[in-house]
């Protein structure tokens, strides 16, 4: 029968060109919900028409009925097997003709179930029967509309018997998974909505384990299903084919439970968080309310979104005093069940069992009744009639017509509510009114006007589609939930996982695809929980393996998807958008999926009626975005795997060739279709080009994440000579972006280098390997370790020496030879090497020699060599160094910025002046700006040390104490010597001279082991002025060793400052007559340096002396 033909039955075929063009056919009518034929535009009164003829149908002809063949799809399916019990011995002992009846008879009373509960038979299996929830339209409950088919199944077979009088009985089996559906062609042979996955093989395998008469579930299918049904634990059963026991649980029946959420969510339902104005919005409603000024509340949002959350919060506050509580629960069953909340609410209050005689039925209901109403004899033939009670004898027949019990059976009704809100204030929930029925609907009408003076609170939940004609009224409030903030969002994570911490880059994954829709949290954390991800420790998770993209959990794959069937004409587009990503313009939608801007801009203005999609200006300018990241992702994970390569190369293509604003400015974007599609060395190059832009934006993270991409994918490639290049280069930039993020130290930044230098075993030129030769050392630098940097430096050095001719090759062994040497405390050495590398690098005829090699020379050099010059007495050069290093015009990178700042600060620190605090605080937001770890925890400690020297005392000695726990944990011990010589003065200026002392005794005998040398006088002279407080002979042997270490490198202005402070001793000890022996032959070598703060105290020392 065509859709045309069947309409015009009815005298509605002025409806059949809609129908058309919206692809509704005969075999879909039975799938037509409230929205659709709102959306087609179907007046109320033929509505009612349609729904009763599609109620008439014969299942069997919606069965043969063709349907237009669908693409396969990969989908998230309930599937049911169905099986006659002992069918073969049934044929062995009826006639043909009769076992055709009977199973013809079975067949359909199968069919109408189904049908019922917007099922799909795909297939007859001899006398088995295969059967789709979820396919080809999803529904948010298809696993529970599954379990509630199967049980009405087997109560309707139980009426059926055979000619020979013999029950029938069925197996039912249900299990839920990922499977591939949709026809399967094979020659001249075809089967259309073939499956091909797991689940309807486990199903089929799962029905030999029940009972006649029952109804099994596997574990996929039981974790869906909440509290909505009794079930019993059947254990873990061998099943033919599949290696492992699987779970199984027989159903024993549904559950009573006043409402959905309860039943569905509460068992899994962790946390609620935020909503505090929306709670104190209804309590100041409820207030009105308990006053006699009846209130409702319209509680509306999507799916998800907290409503129910925020009615249980409620019903649960001590706010609401003493009251009773009346529920309403609408179901997605019952749209057409005429009353079907009062009904299940009544049966509910009057505790009717389903065994219950007619006589005990009618004595509970009684004893409800007179709760609200002192006319029990007249409410009760009423509502008995309403509950389908047999009265019996016990009440004269009501004798009124369809009309007048309907008007009665309302007054009774709305009088009973009215009695018990006289007893005591009343709330009243009705949850879901996006399903009720209109019988229902019309009852609430007349309920609106009729609690405007009585102590009623309503508190209504629907969805946004709900809009009651009452809504405007002046007792009628319409409270819309919006989605919690990320801050909200994350706390209800927190609550989910019972305190613990997550790592940050999950927490920042579940935080952006759920949307701050409150289910989507909880379920995405629940299935992060159980995922096996994460690993338990010490309060807190870590990741047991590199984080993968986070799926979808079972729980919502069904919500999802039934957003998506709702549309089924146009979610090819839909695919189509999110396969390009969550965000899309209109211009590169239209080229990729090559439609008519007519059929695209209808299809899109479905996708964005529908909720689905939001967007921004018209086309052809318009942009879209998916409203939820995780329908997004549902409509991707639709589609098979083989069309998403082609799609992704398809968009890949016209990025390239139509959009090269994109291509130039998002390099990404094209890495990443060309990634999905397979094509590894096109994605290769892309990904290199999206790491090494965000290398020159200092966006390090990105760098890392580009880079490490294209390193994966290089990783895969076949070895081959002509590649090697090209690998040294991939790992060179990711060891820059590794350093700038995580520092020189770090182990990602060495194994980084450490790979860069295998790659360049066989490599001799001096500009590839400078970087490489620069990574190392600056790691080995960095952590703090003389050996390993000598043992590079020497390496470096050998490598140098066989290419006498290469400038570069010259300045990296001479600027490695001079760090290693000042590190170690040989200034002289130090000064000469560095200083030949500036040399070097100055006689350069070509900057782009040293361009090539990307080093940040000569300015690291100059930085190095003013902390050389400085101790040994070249004062006004190292400054004049320090200042050109850290304003050089070329010093535009952040990683550069940063340390030139850096640097600086630690030269003014050894100086002994004040720091420039604006300096230490752009050290610091450079620093957070580009997540660079190290280069915060230097800045935090610098701007610490700036503090202080301003006399913030506190505050000052805080941050370097965080700043230097923050160097340490990022495993930088280079300037250790600085760090904790600060801290040790601090807090001996506080007070705490013991504590100074521990410090500084613990970084003596560290530099013993370190080999850091630099900075030892510095250590022995301050030990000293500390010792000097309480113990003067100790202290002077201190301030000689300082004097004697300073002698020793040379390093005269350390000289100098340990000879000040042994004369301060002396002079304290009256023994100034030592101070000219001491002091003068120091001061002899700083003629040229009379601006020296420690030169003119030293002069006036001396004068004081003499």
């Amino acid at each position: 029968m065509q859709i045309a033909e069947w309409l015009e039955k009815l005298g509605l075929g002025q409806y059949a060109e809609r129908f058309a063009q919206n692809g509704i056919d005969v075999g879909i009518l039975p799938e037509l919900m409230d929205e659709d034929f709102d959306k087609l535009g179907v007046l109320l009164g033929h509505r009612r028409k349609m729904l009763r003829a599609i109620a008439e149908l014969d299942p069997a002809a919606l069965i043969a009925s063709p349907s237009p063949p669908h693409d396969a799809e990969r989908r998230h399916l309930t599937v049911m097997f169905c099986d006659l019990v002992g069918s073969t011995a049934l044929s062995a002992r009826l006639d043909p003709e009769d076992l055709w009846e009977v199973i013809r008879a079975y067949r359909a009373a199968c069919a109408r179930v189904i049908a019922a509960y917007d099922g799909r038979i795909a297939r007859f299996v001899g006398d088995g029967i295969l059967v789709y929830f979820g396919y080809p339209r999803a529904h948010e409950d298809d696993a529970e509309r599954a379990v509630r088919a199967g049980l009405d199944i087997i109560a309707a077979i139980r009426q059926l018997e055979t000619g020979a009088g013999e029950r029938v009985e069925l197996r039912i089996a249900i299990a839920t998974g990922l499977v591939v559906v949709g026809g399967l062609i094979s020659g001249d042979a075809s089967e259309e909505h073939a499956t091909v996955g797991d689940t309807p093989n486990l199903a089929a395998r799962l029905q030999s384990l029940a009972e006649p008469g029952a109804v099994v579930v596997a574990s996929s299918t039981r974790r869906l299903l909440g509290d909505l049904f009794t079930f019993r634990n059947l254990g873990r059963r061998e099943v033919k084919g599949i290696s492992e026991p699987i779970a199984v649980w027989a159903v024993e029946g549904a559950s009573v439970s006043e409402s959905r959420f309860e039943a569905v969510r509460a068992a899994r339902s962790i946390g609620f968080v935020g909503r505090k104005d929306e709670i104190e919005f209804i309590l100041s409603r409820q207030r009105e309310a308990w006053q006699g000024l009846g209130q409702i509340v319209l509680i509306s949002g999507e799916a998800g979104i907290g409503k129910s959350r925020v009615v249980a919060t409620l019903s649960e506050s001590p706010s609401l005093g003493t009251h009773r509580r009346v529920r309403y629960q609408c179901s997605p069953y019952h749209t057409n069940s005429a009353l079907h909340p009062f009904i299940a609410q009544l049966e509910r209050a009057a505790a009717i069992r389903l065994n219950d005689t007619p006589e005990q039925k009618l004595d509970k209901l009684e004893a409800m009744l007179a709760l609200g109403t002192q006319q029990v004899a007249r409410a009760t033939p009423l509502i008995a009639a309403l509950l389908s009670i047999p009265i019996g004898d016990r009440y004269p027949p009501l004798g009124l017509s369809p009309a007048q019990q309907r008007r009665q059976t309302f007054a009774v009704l709305l009088d009973q509510l009215e009695g018990l809100a006289r007893g005591q204030p009343l709330l009243l929930i009705c949850e879901d009114m996006h399903w009720a029925d209109a019988t229902t609907l019309e009852l609430f009408d007349l309920a609106v006007d009729r609690i405007r003076a009585l102590p009623i609170l309503v508190l209504m939940t629907s969805r946004p589609e709900f809009e009651p004609s009452w809504s405007g009224l002046a007792n009628v409030s319409l409270l819309r939930l919006d989605r919690l903030d990320r801050q909200d969002t994350r706390a209800l994570v927190e609550q989910v996982v019972v305190g613990r911490q997550l790592p940050r880059e999950m927490m920042k994954q579940i935080i952006d695809k759920t949307d701050g829709i409150p289910l989507f949290v909880e379920e995405l954390t629940k299935m992060v929980l159980e995922s096996g991800l994460l690993v338990e420790d010490a309060g807190r998770y870590r990741l047991n393996s590199p984080l993968p993209p986070l799926a979808i959990p079972a729980t919502l794959q069904d919500s999802l998807m039934a957003r998506l069937d709702r549309l089924a004409p146009v979610k090819e587009v839909a695919q189509i958008g999110a396969a390009i990503g969550r965000d899309f313009s209109y211009a590169l939608l239209k080229t990729v999926a090559g439609r008519d801007d007519l059929t695209l801009r209808a299809a899109l203005g479905q996708l964005e009626e529908a909720e689905l999609l939001l967007r921004r200006g018209a086309p052809p300018e318009a942009n879209y975005s998916f409203k939820h990241a995780l329908v997004q992702e549902a409509a991707y994970e639709s589609l098979l795997k083989s069309k998403r390569q082609l799609l992704h190369t398809r968009i890949g293509e016209v990025l390239r060739e139509k959009f090269p604003a994109v291509a130039e400015t998002e390099p990404e974007v094209l890495a990443h279709h060309f990634t999905e599609a397979g094509l590894s060395e096109v994605a290769l190059e892309w990904w290199r080009k999206a790491g090494q832009q965000a290398l020159k934006r200092s966006a390090y993270s990105e760098a890392i994440a580009h880079l490490g991409k294209a390193i994966a994918i290089a990783d895969q490639l076949p070895d081959e000579p002509r590649r090697v290049m090209s690998r040294l280069h991939l790992q060179i930039a990711y060891g820059r972006a590794l350093r700038g993020s995580l520092g020189h130290s770090a182990p990602e930044t060495v194994a980084a280098w450490t790979r860069a230098r295998q790659f360049a075993a066989h490599i001799d030129d001096p500009v590839e390997l400078a970087p490489v030769h620069s990574g190392l050392f600056n790691a080995c630098l960095t952590h703090g370790e003389l050996a390993p940097m000598r043992e590079l430096a020497d390496a470096i050095r050998s490598a140098a020496d066989r290419r006498p001719d290469s400038p570069v090759a010259a300045v990296v062994a001479h600027w490695a030879g001079g760090v290693t040497c000042w590190f170690a405390g040989d200034y002289l050495n130090a000064r000469t090497h560095l200083e030949r590398a500036l040399a070097i690098y100055g006689a350069e005829p070509d900057p782009a020699t040293f361009r090539a090699s990307a080093l940040d020379l000569p300015f690291v050099i100059m930085r190095f060599l003013a902390l050389v010059l400085w101790p040994l007495g070249s004062t006004a050069r190292a400054r004049k160094l320090a200042a050109e290093a850290v304003g050089a015009p070329a010093e535009k990178r952040a990683l550069s910025q940063a340390n030139a700042l850096v640097h600086r600060a630690v030269f003014d620190g050894i100086c002994g002046g004040m720091l420039q605090q604006t300096e230490t605080i752009l050290a610091l937001g450079l620093a957070r700006d580009h997540t660079m770890p190290l280069y915060v925890a230097a800045g935090t400690y610098l701007n610490g040390l700036a503090k202080w020297r301003a006399g913030d005392r506190m505050a000052g000695l805080a941050d370097m104490r965080h700043g230097w726990t923050s160097l340490r944990e990022n495993d930088c011990y280079l300037c250790e010597p600085f760090w904790g010589l600060h801290v040790a003065m601090a807090n001996a200026e506080l007070g705490e001279v013991e504590t100074g002392l521990d410090i500084l005794d613990e970084l003596i005998a560290g530099t013993a082991q370190s080999g850091q040398h630099w900075l030892d006088a510095e250590l022995h002279r301050v030990r000293g002025k500390l010792l000097s407080r309480h113990d003067g002979s100790s202290a002077e042997d201190a301030l000689k060793r300082a004097l004697e270490i300073a002698r020793h490198q040379q390093t005269r202005t350390f000289e100098l400052r340990s000879a000040l402070e042994l004369a301060r001793l002396q002079e304290a000890n009256d023994r100034a007559n030592a101070i000219s022996e001491v002091l003068a032959p120091v001061l002899a070598e700083f003629e040229a340096e009379q601006n020296l703060p420690e030169v003119l105290e030293a002069k006036e020392l001396l004068g004081n002396g003499r």
